[in-house]
Parts: C-alpha cells; sequence; structure tokens
C-alpha cells in the first residue's frame, strides 16, 4: 500500500512540477509579448504622429518642402530624441567627408579658440602648417563672424562647427586684430580684418614634452591618435636619457581620440595585463587591449581635470589601478562608452554608443568620471592662463601637486615645489 502510496505521489510531484514549469514559462512568455505589443504600439503611435505632422503641414504650411533637407531633419531629430551627446546623424554628404578624412588630420581652419567676455572666439593657437596659419591668422586674433555672421548672434558653438567642413570649401572670417601704437605712451588698438580661410587637412600637435623641476619628465597628452604613441616614446626615452627620475603625464582637458593609440602608450608604462575592456548591451565584457611585460621602471603622476574625457580617462584608470601612479586634479568627465558608426542604406550613417568602457576592476565610469587619489583645483585666473598656454610651471598648483605626489612616490626631485626654479624649467616647451 505505502508503495503505490510513494508512486502516487511521485506521480503527483512530476505532475505539479510541470504545471508550474508550464506556468512559469506562459508567465515569462506572457511578459515578453506584452513588452513586445507595448515597444510595438509605441512606435506605431510614433509613425502615426509623424504622419500627422506631415499631413497638417502639406496642408497649410506656405513655404516649400526640401524633401532631402526634411528627411535628413527627421533622422537627426530621433538620435538627439535619445538624449544621449555621443549619438549623432551623419547625412551622406557628412558621412562620405567622415569616411574621406583621415584619422590622423583633421579637416578645417586649424585654430584653437576660447570664448571671451563679449562672447566672441579668440585664437589661442594657430596649429603649424594648418590652412588659418597659411591664410595669416596668429595666436591673440578675435573671430566676430563668420561668412559675414556674427558669432554672437551664432553662439559660440554654432560658429565652431562652421569652422570646419570639406576639404576646399572656403569659409570668411572678420578678424579683430590688437594693434600697438607706437610713442612714449602705447596704446593697444584694434583693426578689423576679413581673411578667407581654404578649408583643408592639417596634422594636430596633440605632444609636448619638456623638463621641469630640474629632473622630472613632463608630458602633455592633449589627445590620442592613432600614430602618435611613437612620438610619444621618443619623447620619453628623450627624457629619460636627460636624467627624468620621475613622469608626469598631463590630460588635462584631453579629448579623448584613439582607444588604440593610448593603449599603445599604455603598453610603454605599465606591466602585463588588460588595458582597456568594455560590456555591451547584453552584458558581455570583451577585453580590446593588453600590454606587454616590458614597462618603464619609473614613478608616474597624471594630472586630470573636468574636462578629462574618454581614452584619457581609461588611461587615468589604469595607471591608478595597476598602482603605477597617482592620479591628481579633479574627477574626469566621465565619458566612457564604445562608439561604433552605423552605414544606413541611403549612404547617410548613425553613431550609436554600443558598449560602455570598464576600469581594470570591471567598474563603469560613463557618467561617473574617474576620481583622482589627490585633489587640487586651480582658480578661475590660473585656468584661463591655462588654456592659454601662459601658466607657467612654477605657478601652476596642479603640476606642482603632480610633482609632490612623485616625491610621497619616493623621486629625489631636484626642485622641489615651492623652491625658486630655473628659467629653463619654469615652462614646458615643445620636445
Amino acid at each position: 500500500m505505502s508503495r503505490k502510496l510513494s508512486w502516487g505521489a511521485a506521480v503527483a510531484l512530476v505532475a505539479v512540477t510541470a504545471s508550474i514549469t508550464v506556468s512559469l514559462t506562459y508567465v515569462y512568455a506572457m511578459k515578453s509579448f506584452n513588452s513586445k505589443v507595448a515597444d510595438i504600439n509605441e512606435r506605431q503611435a510614433m509613425y502615426t504622429k509623424l504622419s500627422e505632422i506631415d499631413q497638417k503641414t502639406r496642408q497649410v504650411y506656405i513655404g516649400s518642402v526640401n524633401e532631402k533637407e526634411l528627411n535628413d531633419g527627421i533622422c537627426a531629430g530621433y538620435v538627439a530624441g535619445l538624449g544621449n551627446a555621443q549619438a549623432k546623424y551623419l547625412s551622406a554628404e557628412k558621412y562620405k567627408a567622415y569616411l574621406n578624412s583621415s584619422s590622423e588630420k583633421s579637416v578645417g581652419v586649424g585654430i584653437k579658440t576660447v570664448q571671451d567676455k563679449d562672447g566672441n572666439m579668440e585664437v589661442i593657437e594657430v596649429t603649424p602648417g594648418s590652412p588659418a596659419e597659411k591664410s595669416g591668422i596668429k595666436k591673440g586674433d578675435t573671430v566676430v563672424s563668420v561668412d559675414d555672421k556674427e558669432v554672437i548672434r551664432l553662439t559660440y558653438g554654432d560658429a565652431l562647427n562652421k569652422l570646419d567642413g570639406v576639404v576646399g570649401s572656403k569659409v570668411k572670417l572678420g578678424i579683430l586684430r590688437p594693434q600697438e601704437s607706437e610713442g612714449q605712451k602705447a596704446e593697444t588698438k584694434t583693426e578689423l580684418l576679413s581673411i578667407t580661410v581654404t578649408r583643408a587637412e592639417y596634422a594636430e600637435q596633440t605632444l609636448i614634452s619638456s623638463m621641469i623641476n630640474g629632473n622630472v619628465a613632463y608630458l602633455k597628452i592633449s589627445a590620442f591618435t592613432d600614430s602618435n604613441a611613437e612620438q610619444f616614446n621618443n619623447m620619453l626615452a628623450a627624457r629619460i636619457k636627460e636624467g627624468a627620475s620621475g613622469i608626469v603625464i598631463d590630460l588635462r582637458s584631453n579629448s579623448g581620440g584613439s582607444i588604440r593609440g593610448m593603449a599603445e602608450m599604455l603598453d610603454t608604462l605599465l606591466p602585463a595585463g588588460n588595458t582597456v575592456s568594455y560590456k555591451d548591451k547584453a552584458g558581455k565584457v570583451t577585453v580590446q587591449y593588453t600590454s606587454g611585460p616590458n614597462t618603464v621602471n619609473l614613478p608616474i603622476s597624471v594630472i586630470v581635470n573636468r574636462n578629462t574625457f574618454g581614452a584619457a580617462e581609461i588611461f587615468a584608470a589604469d595607471i591608478k589601478d595597476y598602482k603605477k601612479g597617482l592620479l591628481v586634479g579633479e574627477k574626469t568627465a566621465g565619458l566612457g562608452t564604445k562608439d561604433e558608426v552605423k552605414p544606413l542604406s541611403d549612404g547617410s550613417a548613425v553613431i550609436l554608443p554600443v558598449a560602455n568602457y570598464l576600469t581594470l576592476n570591471g567598474e563603469v565610469f560613463n557618467g561617473k568620471g574617474i576620481a583622482v587619489d589627490i585633489q587640487k583645483e586651480l582658480t578661475s585666473d590660473q585656468e584661463a592662463l591655462l588654456v592659454r598656454n601662459q601658466l607657467r610651471a612654477e605657478q601652476d598648483p596642479q603640476l606642482q601637486a603632480a610633482v609632490s605626489a612623485l616625491i610621497r612616490q619616493g623621486v629625489s626631485v631636484e626642485k622641489a615645489p615651492g623652491t625658486e626654479s630655473s628659467p629653463a624649467s619654469s615652462k614646458a616647451k615643445a620636445g
């Protein structure tokens, strides 16, 4: 009797288990179905609304409709609606220019500017060999108009965008140039110039190096490219040969750039291990770059600020996580997405973030930034001098804090922060 009950109980248990499994499967399937239906309904509502706007516009709009510009505008609006600054729509023309542009060169005018107190564009750097230099634009000039449109009416951001364009195209710049009159009492006057620049490719200077505080190698990287790792290694080797006992790497306002170029620099500085990893939408982690066993055996300080982006954040995080050096300055920007270009059937394309880059510890830093070991900020006056490359090394609190961080790591610095520096070491210069 008990045996029959035992078999019966077993059968009942199997039946109950099967029933629960079916129920759970049904619940999961229904949730998945409902989710898909919701997505379909939301998309249908979007298409319906867009169709309604299109219908009403064509019925009453007194202007003409340029179908191509309309389609590009709709696509650009969709991508903008994602609310992600990294997501971009490229029209067929812009995508073609994107494909034709060299990863080692930029296309445009070739100046760096800051917004002055009047809202115009103060030229703080003219790239050597650039169209701007060839056209006679100088550091200290102020761009007040672009193609006869005042910068203050365009807005600074729009004016910046208008400097870039297709190779061979022209842009007309209204330039205010200071002129110092001669005589016992010099007065600063300005003259208004009109300079037309033909846009072209130009190579940006992204690396400078010098010796500071006597025996500290200083390397400033403003952006990473696919090929500047070799230049970095040559500069670093030259400074070590000169007797550098520690390294300061300046990544302040580094715009990011090539992940590959950045990883190749890390390969010089770090021991064997992973350097660049990312996690995609499905949660899959991929190791993109690793470093070899050889490493520079010198302590490192890395200076970062709130304008340190992307690849530069990975660089700083790896130096910190490998305990190769200390981070000085301010928390970084927190822009750590892997972006990919997705071509569309009509020749246009979209750029979409498809994964989050990770720190060595597997943490997502996008939207969070990389925290520093030593917090040090600049005053507004010091920041203004820094962006104009006029802040001397001995007067740069973040740079000197980075040198102090080297001393903390055991480096014997010839001229410790706070002591008088010689003229030769007081200002970073190209090397």
